[in-house]
């Protein structure tokens, strides 16, 4: 038998863990109400907020390009732009989902080691970003883990959101 490749490229190109499995069968069982009104919604919904200890809603969406384009176009008008690192999954593996569900925000990719987002280069972008007629920054995305596998420490995060 052949082993089977690990592949992180992208949240559906793997199948489910057992854990995930046998949780979408006890789901299958019986009947439940439409449109997240049933118990695995509300208990979704119920450990988000307890993970995040924070009142919040919750939505469902059903994969990555989605989550990362409806949570931009929630940020973002058109006018504005989001700085990312230059291997940003948004930039490079969405095709133009972000801009298309911004309404034109633009994506500035800025460049840096390893994958990481670098605040100096962060800082000239926002230098490069100061006329009337430019895109006026609004969000920093960053990805944790990045692109090429490093994980930003809670220091760096700190200095590039400060």
């Amino acid at each position: 038998m052949t082993e089977r490749r690990q592949e992180f490229a992208s949240d559906n190109t793997a199948g489910l863990c057992p854990e995930a499995g046998a949780a979408l069968q006890d789901a299958n069982a019986g009947a439940a109400a439409a449109y997240g009104d049933d118990q695995w919604t509300q208990r979704l919904c119920d450990r988000v907020r307890e993970l995040f200890e924070i009142d919040c809603d919750v939505f469902l969406v059903s994969n990555g390009t989605a989550a990362n384009a409806l949570a931009l176009a929630q940020l973002c008008q058109p006018f504005h732009s989001v700085i990312c690192h230059e291997y940003a999954h948004i930039d490079n593996d969405e095709c133009g989902a972000c801009e298309f569900y911004t309404g034109g925000s633009k994506l500035i990719p800025t460049p840096g080691t390893k994958g990481k987002i670098d605040v100096r280069e962060v800082e000239a972008a926002l230098t490069r970003q100061h006329e009337l007629h430019s895109h006026k920054p609004r969000v920093i995305s960053l990805a944790q883990a990045t692109e090429v596998g490093t994980v930003y420490v809670p220091d760096e995060v700190r200095e590039i959101s400060a």
